[in-house]
């Protein structure tokens, strides 16, 4: 046979052979296409229901319908509040949620929600799984920064995050605390700091009221059983610990002031900052044990790892985290003398550090063993009778129905036997160099950037009056103080509501939902009181999620709530939308003193309809697509 015939002949057979393999190809390549054809998206958006928060629930219906018109699959999912805070804070099992946020008490702790160090941690460590470089480089650097250096460097990091769609979360409007009073009480506000408290039960008005405690109903889910301070899952009891717990310096009226601490000298190690506090003399906890500096180093240490050693790997506090983080040492010189190391931290950061509560090492020295995987009974004992050292001590309760306190005579500020100019807070004791105030924070006015927290540290506007005595001051004496305090417990707004008119309680101490706070207007017996918060409802983004993970998807998610419309609507006015830069991420306007507009999250639509013409483009510009009206990956 011709060599030339034998090689066309292997040719055509070895072509034939590669035909058939290509038309398998073909087919499989066919297939393939036909089972990856691009999925409509889907997101699940956790809330609470509206019996527990109108307002979070009525955000969360608003946004989901956008979603929905905007051609995403979108599931709304209420749950009771210890279940979000669980799924959301713990689980990190959610897609988008709808949240009432506390507020941002120092604006450093925008570093724990933010910084990519704590993605793995619980509690409001990042929940978002965010990991941006460039953030973390901001927010590293402004540890090391003071005064107008650190606040152009927050100004940067707020651009980035809004104006690049980078945030994992936005605000969506800062609301107002909604309360009521019985209108015979001197002081007309519902307390939310210490201060306030004492100065509410020092003030009954008569001799009457002064034989039994000032009573504060709560209403709806109130776990006020678990007074674990450095929880997170359950529901939000931070105001009842702060009557409980003291810290060595605490924010006063947007200052910091010696609490525990008699006084701080500043002084600096190679480039390691450090502090040299001194106790007060014979401080107390609640069960008469002396608070010493060993509980000052014991509380640095637990809260850095709750096992103290005994698990494979540090188990850290939800709570305080970023306070926490702020100190690298403590070192106990004698029973009331310890030294604080920050490492490069500026000291107008490291006061923060200062602020976070003191635990007794007595009591929660006991409870390092693990308790399941990476956790410890610390962190899941309810500590139903605290022991701390706050104003106000612990007396008795019963399941959840009721919580009674009692002033804690023995306090360094209520002891009579001290001098009373030398043991209030904020007075000037023992500061070292080189501090103009009680901290040694040189730059008092740079220190807090803003920002407050919960529902106490703004200004306060209330719609009520304030008596006075004949000299123009409260009334403050023995003779007309409230026996102690106690919360009650009531299943809902109504029955706080008649509880209060029927002189059963003397205030509200939740908010109440705006038709009720609105119906009160005209009433003798009760009045209503409001003040401004920077407290705020915020969208918050799973960045594990694919779409959520994309800037530009969720830049244009963030824009589907008409804000304006929420304010109106929702909120009946109590509220302020965020128009800047800081105040999206947030930083109220009036806490920045350098506020830059932002405009970036105009809704496409107007009186809280959506235009889904514009929404559709909006996707389409960030490289999304639609397929009968669905938006597909």
């Amino acid at each position: 046979m011709d060599d030339r015939v034998r090689r066309r002949q292997l040719l055509a057979t070895l072509g034939m052979a590669s035909s058939g393999v290509l038309a398998g190809c073909s087919e499989y390549v066919w297939s393939r296409a036909e089972n990856t054809a691009p999925e409509q998206i889907a997101l699940q958006l956790k809330t609470v229901p509206a019996d527990d928060d109108l307002k979070a629930a009525r955000i969360a219906n608003h946004l989901t319908e956008s979603l929905r018109a905007a051609g995403i699959d979108t599931d709304h999912i209420a749950m009771d509040e210890p279940e979000l805070h669980r799924e959301v804070l713990i689980e990190r099992d959610y897609d988008l949620f709808v949240m009432r946020y506390p507020g941002i008490e120092e604006v450093d702790s925008l570093r724990s929600l933010l910084h990519s160090d704590y993605v793995g941690e619980q509690g409001w460590q990042n929940p978002f799984s965010f990991s941006d470089p460039t953030a973390d480089d901001y927010l590293d650097d402004q540890r090391q920064a003071a005064g107008t250096e650190r606040e152009a460097i927050y100004n940067d990091l707020f651009s980035y995050l809004v104006d690049d769609d980078m945030a994992p979360y936005t605000v969506v409007a800062y609301h107002d605390h909604l309360g009521a009073v019985r209108s015979e009480l001197p002081t007309a506000i519902v307390p939310n700091t210490p201060q306030e408290f004492l100065e509410a039960v020092s003030n009954a008005p008569s001799e009457e009221a002064a034989e039994r405690p000032l009573r504060i109903g709560l209403f709806g889910q109130q776990l006020i059983g678990r007074l674990n301070p450095i929880a997170v899952d359950l529901s939000d009891v931070s105001v009842i610990l702060d009557l409980l717990y003291d810290p060595l310096v605490r924010k006063v009226d947007d200052e910091y002031q010696l609490w525990l601490a008699e006084s701080i000298e500043w002084g600096q190690s190679g480039r390691t900052v450090e502090a040299t506090v001194t106790l007060r003399d014979d401080l107390q906890w609640h069960d008469g044990e002396p608070i010493d500096a060993d509980d000052v180093k014991f509380t640095t240490a637990f809260l850095a790892d709750t096992s103290m050693g005994e698990a494979e790997s540090p188990v850290t506090a939800p709570r305080y985290r970023g306070r926490q983080s702020l100190i690298e040492e403590t070192t106990v010189i004698d029973g009331r003398t310890v030294r604080v190391s920050f490492g490069t931290a500026s000291q107008e950061v490291a006061t923060w550090g200062f602020t976070i509560p003191l635990l007794p090492a007595h009591i929660w020295n006991e409870r390092t063993d693990l308790d399941g995987d990476h956790r410890t009974e610390a962190l899941t004992w309810d500590n139903d009778e605290p022991v701390g050292s706050g104003l106000f001590r612990y007396v008795d309760s019963e399941e959840n129905e009721s919580l009674t306190l009692e002033l804690f005579d023995d306090h360094v500020f209520l002891r009579s036997d001290d001098e009373p100019d030398d043991d209030e807070p904020g007075d000037e004791t023992g500061d070292g160099e080189p501090g103009d105030d009680e901290t040694g924070d040189d730059e008092p006015d740079d220190e807090g950037a803003g920002a407050d927290t919960d529902d106490n540290d703004t200004d306060t506007e209330t719609e009520t009056r304030q008596r006075e005595d004949s000299s123009g001051t409260t009334q403050d004496n023995d003779e007309t103080s409230f026996d102690g305090l106690q919360y009650q417990v009531l299943p809902n707004a109504g029955a706080a509501l008649d509880a209060l008119r029927d002189g059963d309680i003397d205030i509200i101490g939740n908010e109440l939902p705006i038709d009720r706070f609105e119906d009160i207007d005209s009433e003798e017996e009760i009045q209503r009181v409001k003040r401004e918060t920077s407290a705020f409802y915020m969208i918050g983004y799973n960045l594990r999620h694919a779409s959520l993970g994309n800037r530009r998807f969720r830049g244009v998610v963030s824009r589907l709530v008409d804000r304006e419309h929420v304010v109106e609507a929702f909120f009946d006015g109590h509220a302020a939308i965020p128009d800047t830069h800081s105040s999206f991420v947030g930083v109220r306007r009036q806490d920045w003193d350098s506020p830059h507009p932002a405009s970036d999250y105009s809704f496409p639509g107007s009186d809280g309809d959506l235009d889904t013409d514009l929404t559709r483009e909006l996707f389409e510009e960030a490289g999304y697509n639609y397929v009968n009206d669905e938006l597909v990956e």
